[in-house]
């Protein structure tokens, strides 16, 4: 076991080199202190290692902040909505990104901060290995099933990987399909010099590996919550096809994991998301190992379970206290540094060492969302307001929707949406994808006055600066200072 940990580390690193060995190039030539593809790839193991190395570096890659790729993108999509603030003053300095982000600041999206540098990075090393994970797996002896499983798993990483960059680096599908999106490289053969595919050439090839992994992966069974499998797959899909605005295909595929997974028990909702259930469809196991800072409670812990190092960072905005007034869901106490203010404790962190919890990355509930808007939108009505039923009567006092205006239902649906889902990371892309303006002000609970306009250019991040100096194929996104909103 001991011999087997060693080797995934150490394909790790040998991976991350070629990608960062070279002033954060997105490819670079070999470098010197490479190990040969005959010794690390001839064998189905040694893909599978990769394939797990490969696996922790989407939950937690470091060294880089804003690389705690699972926890970093709930909470920053979190931050860009006005339903939760984030502190004024950071308790942790590397905190500042998110309240960049929160506050729509420059270094929330520019090219030389955190977010545009640490996501980037970090996603394009795992398609690197993606990448060198499928050029070999045809090629090696072994079990047929077992390739096939292999290489389902690292297509929907892949996949996973392009559609978070072509979300945060461009503006949403059905305004931008003919926009350039990034950099789409499908081997792992060196190219120093890549320009941006379209964004709808990029969703063709997600969409491609997804489908192809859903062939792949009809008879995987996973090992654990946290790997990828056909219901990974299916959420996927029903969430690429959303953003597409194609509704048939997003309520088919969320209609998979809505008939399959439960939802949890409105207690299950309130013991603090640290503990998996049958709602869950990936997920994290918490180890010794892992930092508080790979679970989302800490970010929203004021120390209210007196637990060590509360990061203070997230907090409900006034206006959303209102909204949630009555729901069972609303999971508040009075703030403990700041009278007269309330702090969430859905997310909490009971433990004051490690292990301090599992980390929730994908649930059912979203998907039940997902149907029952795709149904609304093709004029299902009956049937959207069914699903939605489902959600809210799984919630014991919580307003029940019982109208049939197509309209006000899927208002109803995306305001469930914003009540089941908060501080689960859907504000940003669902900002993006329903092209909302961003309106915060401190009469209505936030902490600061604030107006973004539909479409703004704030909302997408700029390509990381070293990357546009190493590759001179490379088109830079446009800067807000000189133009602040999306031009068609």
């Amino acid at each position: 076991m001991k011999r087997k940990i060693t080797i995934r580390i150490s394909i790790l690193l040998i991976l991350s080199s070629l990608l960062y060995s070279s002033c954060s190039k997105l490819l670079d030539t070999e470098p010197t202190n490479a190990v040969s593809d005959r010794i690390i790839y001839n064998n189905l193991s040694m893909l599978d290692a990769v394939l797990q190395a490969t696996y922790s570096k989407m939950k937690n890659d470091v060294p880089e902040h804003m690389a705690n790729m699972a926890v970093n993108i709930k909470v920053l999509s979190t931050a860009y909505g006005s339903d939760i603030n984030t502190n004024q003053n950071p308790l942790y300095g590397n905190l500042v990104a998110y309240k960049s982000a929160s506050y729509y600041d420059a270094e929330g999206y520019m090219p030389t901060e955190y977010a545009s540098r640490g996501l980037w990075g970090t996603w394009y090393s795992a398609i690197y290995n993606t990448n060198t994970i499928l050029d070999n797996i045809d090629g090696v002896s072994g079990e047929q099933v077992k390739k096939d499983e292999v290489k389902g798993q690292t297509l929907v990483i892949r996949a996973r990987c392009y559609y978070n960059l072509i979300r945060f680096y461009q503006h949403t599908y059905i305004i931008a399909k003919n926009k350039p999106g990034v950099p789409l490289i499908l081997t792992s053969a060196i190219q120093e010099k890549v320009a941006r595919a379209t964004v709808e050439e990029v969703y063709a090839s997600i969409l491609k590996d997804l489908k192809d992994a859903e062939t792949l992966l009809a008879g995987y069974v996973r090992p654990s919550i946290a790997y990828y499998d056909l219901d990974v797959v299916n959420f996927l899909l029903a969430d690429v096809y959303l953003t597409m605005n194609n509704w048939s295909d997003a309520q088919k595929y969320a209609n998979k994991i809505r008939t399959k997974y439960q939802l949890m028990s409105i207690a299950e909702y309130q013991d603090g998301f640290t503990t998996k259930n049958q709602e869950w469809v990936l997920g994290y196991v918490s180890t010794e190992q892992d930092a508080n800072s790979e679970n989302l409670a800490i970010f929203w812990d004021y120390g209210q379970a007196g637990t060590n190092g509360p990061y203070r960072l997230l907090t409900p905005s006034t206006h959303f206290i209102d909204i949630m007034k009555g729901d069972p869901r609303a999971l508040y106490v009075p703030h403990p540094t700041e009278a007269g203010k309330l702090a969430s404790v859905k997310f909490l962190e009971k433990n004051a060492s490690a292990p301090y919890g599992h980390m929730l990355d994908m649930r059912a509930a979203e998907m039940y969302v997902v149907e029952a808007e795709a149904a609304a939108r093709q004029g299902s009505m009956s049937e959207a307001l069914n699903i939605l039923n489902l959600i809210q009567n799984a919630r014991p006092g919580a307003v029940v929707t019982s109208t049939t205006n197509q309209n006000a239902l899927i208002q109803a649906i995306l305001l469930e949406r914003r009540k089941e889902m908060y501080g689960e990371g859907l504000d940003y892309f669902d900002i993006k994808r329903l092209q909302l303006p961003v309106e915060k002000s401190i009469a209505n609970g936030n902490n600061l006055n604030l107006s973004v306009p539909v479409n703004s250019n704030k909302l997408t991040l700029m390509i990381p600066d070293k990357e546009i100096l190493n590759n001179k194929l490379m088109v830079q996104n446009p800067d807000p200072a000189s133009e602040p909103v999306f031009v068609q």
